[in-house]
């Protein structure tokens, strides 16, 4: 598409060449994506820093520059693989897209000094938004298609991780619940044959007791890490204390502000404390670990969980291998959880110096007014 736009631009503005540059936003570069012959074959390869070189500099300024004589220019940059000692004069414009948002640059070049005027402006400007345009649907479907792909893989493992908590369930009601029960019973079968004899009856009875209390925070603890009662009752931050709590062998710095959010943003919230409290317990060899839930001053919400421990290498836990070497999902499943409740996640870790995670959710966007109805209107105009 560059290309063809390049190609265009260069018979409808009678110049000789054109190059079309599109704004990488995270590095803060702009990469060649189009061009006409011969610099088809550069897409791709040549880059420059935002604000370095004529190019540059209308992409960060937002706005188109004339330049009759480059060489007379203290903006221009000379790249050799465009061979700018071939020409002297080119125009310079943004791709605005959404917003005025710069998306990339347009560029036209003369061989021989020109003055470009404002009608070559203008008509580069609106070709370059529209260019902006499909760039930023472009990238909106690739987002689209990436979010897609995030959503099947998540389910996948949701699926993956319920028959994983049902075998889980299953082994510790068979090991647990199921074997206190039995012998519950064979205690009430003794205590029944034992009437005639009151310390044993007694005896018997005490066990049973014993028995069921066991079963009772058995049951209690299972039902708890389905879904623990006081996230529905209390919400997300005494939810954290509790967990926070619940780790031992540590010390636990707790810190939560008090807020409500969705119940389903609520749950991804606290699965990723859970998660991440438990790679903590398991792999960090930490002394203290801390839980902070704020809000943000843009009206979001942040959570941290920090430990002083042993670190890791994030890349490689990127790569799906824990220290074993096995397959591991936790904190795939923590980012997936993030991004799929609209927040982002970090992971902050290197050898020796602990770990912090930190997800940092945004303000909710305020939901549209309606217009008011033809009836509306009409009874505020009789008052």
């Amino acid at each position: 598409m560059a290309e063809h736009v390049a190609v265009l631009v260069t018979e409808a503005t009678a110049s000789d060449v054109c190059f079309v540059h599109v704004l990488d936003e995270a590095r803060r570069r702009l990469v060649l994506m189009g061009a006409t012959p011969p610099f088809t074959d550069l897409s791709g390869t040549v880059e420059l820093g935002l604000g370095e070189g004529v190019a540059g500099w209308v992409a960060l300024h937002a706005e188109p520059a004339i330049v009759a004589d480059k060489w007379q220019d203290d903006r221009y940059v000379y790249i050799p693989a465009l061979r700018g000692e071939d020409y002297e004069s080119l125009v310079s414009v943004p791709l605005l897209g959404r917003g005025q948002h710069v998306v990339g640059v347009i560029n036209v070049h003369a061989r021989k000094p020109r003055r470009y005027g404002d009608h070559d402006v203008a008509l580069l400007a609106q070709v370059g938004n529209l260019l902006a345009r499909t760039i930023e649907n472009a990238r909106l479907y690739e987002r689209l298609a990436v979010r897609e792909q995030m959503l099947e893989q998540f389910a996948a493992r949701t699926i993956d991780a319920q028959e994983l908590e049902r075998r889980r369930l299953a082994g510790e009601i068979h090991d647990g619940i199921s074997q206190r029960l039995i012998s519950l019973w064979y205690h009430l079968q003794a205590a029944g044959a034992s009437a005639s004899d009151p310390a044993a009856l007694t005896r018997e009875l005490a066990a049973a007791e014993d028995l069921t209390s066991a079963a009772l925070d058995e049951a209690r603890r299972a039902i708890a890490g389905l879904r623990p009662s006081v996230l529905d009752d209390l919400g997300l931050g005494p939810s954290l204390e509790s967990l926070a709590h619940s780790v031992a062998g540590l010390e636990v710095d707790v810190d939560v502000a008090p807020c409500r959010l969705p119940a389903h943003v609520e749950v991804a919230l606290y699965r990723i404390a859970q998660e991440a409290l438990q790679n903590v317990m398991k792999h960090a060899a930490a002394g203290r670990v801390s839980v902070r839930l704020s809000t943000t001053a843009a009206g979001g919400v942040r959570l941290v969980v920090e430990d002083d421990g042993v670190g890791f290498k994030p890349a490689e836990a990127a790569a799906g291998a824990n220290r074993a070497g096995d397959p591991s999902y936790g904190l795939v499943g923590m980012r997936e959880r993030a991004e799929l409740v609209g927040a982002t996640l970090q992971l902050i870790s290197a050898a020796g110096t602990g770990t912090r995670v930190e997800v940092e959710l945004p303000a909710p966007a305020p939901a549209p007014t309606p217009a008011p109805s033809s009836r509306q209107r009409s009874t505020t105009r009789a008052e």
